[in-house]
């Protein structure tokens, strides 16, 4: 009963019109993050969401411009801190991870329409010095897909033998490999060995990440440099200690590489779980942190604390004639009210 409670109450909810639910529920901002931006193949991110084309993100770009009033960090950060006003319709932009389309592709852009940014930044893979597992992983699946038949059933068996495990199909390898964390890197490098993936190689011929300098000239031109810790833990799974290290740290490296007082702060994954007082006293420690940014959509949480929707969502990546965009915000009030009425928050 409770089950069809809640399913009869999620489906009334997709009935509200977008307009209706931005003028029942205020917010004082509203914030869009990506990840990956490309025309050209990106084989590292493909099998983990779908890059956004250029033509796409510009009509996004265009979207925000025609129906809210873009902000920057600084507006944002001395709103939520020094209480000063946003204009109405507020919204921000960002994007995380730090690929080097954030240079040769985004920031074009961004200058084009004059649309403030900020860019969070892994810190242990800029410069190209280390790849990210999930990175790994979408180019072992690449590699993988490339096997004609005949190959694909040797290197099953091969992959077997290495890995001590039984995969009857591709498809069995590929959902197993993209199920992996941090703690699963070896068995990772492992299929790429396997499979003649040499990650080292691949990523000093194709940088996937920013450099210092890139980094460097995107802070000079206006746009706001932020750390998404220094390894993309999951920050629920570690101490406070390591927590802290990890945003700490992280912050640190990029107020080195840029010079700025204030560094701000992305949760890889989400905050889902965290102790709000463990990331309070954080700050506390360490006053040069700016906000924090999760990945709830449109949730409320504390003042320091800032949702923003994911606009790569697979499931609305083919929504809307020019832009997803209205239906990720829709999507993201549905959830945040029946969450709301549920009492669901966390």
């Amino acid at each position: 009963m409770k089950r069809f409670v809640k399913s009869l109450l999620f489906r009334l909810l997709g009935i509200i019109p977008l307009s209706l639910y931005k003028r029942l529920i205020a917010k004082d901002v509203v914030c869009f993050f990506y990840h990956a931006i490309s025309d050209e193949a990106m084989p590292h991110v493909t099998h983990l969401y779908p890059p956004v084309s250029v033509s796409l993100f510009e009509n996004a770009l265009i979207y925000l411009k025609q129906n809210f009033n873009p902000v920057s960090y600084n507006d944002l950060h001395n709103h939520r801190l020094n209480g000063t006003e946003l204009p109405l319709r507020a919204v921000h932009i960002s994007l995380d991870d730090g690929f080097i389309e954030c240079f040769t592709v985004v920031r074009p852009l961004l200058l084009e329409h004059e649309i403030p940014c900020t860019f969070f930044i892994a810190t242990d893979w800029i410069d190209n010095q280390k790849m990210f597992y999930d990175n790994k992983a979408s180019l072992v699946v690449e590699a993988f897909n490339n096997l004609d038949e005949k190959t694909t059933k040797t290197v099953l068996i091969s992959l077997n033998d290495i890995l001590g495990d039984s995969f009857n199909n591709p498809s069995d390898f590929s959902a197993w490999i993209k199920s992996f964390g941090r703690q699963n890197e070896m068995d990772i490098d492992l299929a790429g060995k396997a499979l003649g993936v040499d990650f080292h190689a691949y990523i000093q011929e194709n940088p996937l990440y920013l450099n210092r300098t890139q980094i460097r000239q995107m802070a000079e031109e206006g746009f706001t440099i932020g750390s998404h810790t220094l390894t993309h833990h999951k920050l629920v799974h570690l101490t406070p200690d390591e927590m802290e290290k990890e945003i700490v740290n992280s912050s640190v490296v990029i107020q080195e590489i840029i010079g700025d007082k204030v560094v701000p702060f992305a949760f890889p994954h989400s905050a889902s779980g965290i102790d709000r007082s463990v990331l309070a006293d954080i700050r506390a420690r360490n006053p040069f942190l700016g906000l924090f940014f999760d990945t709830k959509g449109v949730r409320e949480d504390e003042k320091f604390i800032v949702n923003r929707i994911w606009a790569e969502q697979p499931e609305f990546s083919a929504k809307g004639s020019k832009t997803n965009l209205p239906h990720l915000l829709h999507s993201a009030f549905r959830k945040d009210t029946f969450d709301r009425v549920l009492g669901m928050r966390g």
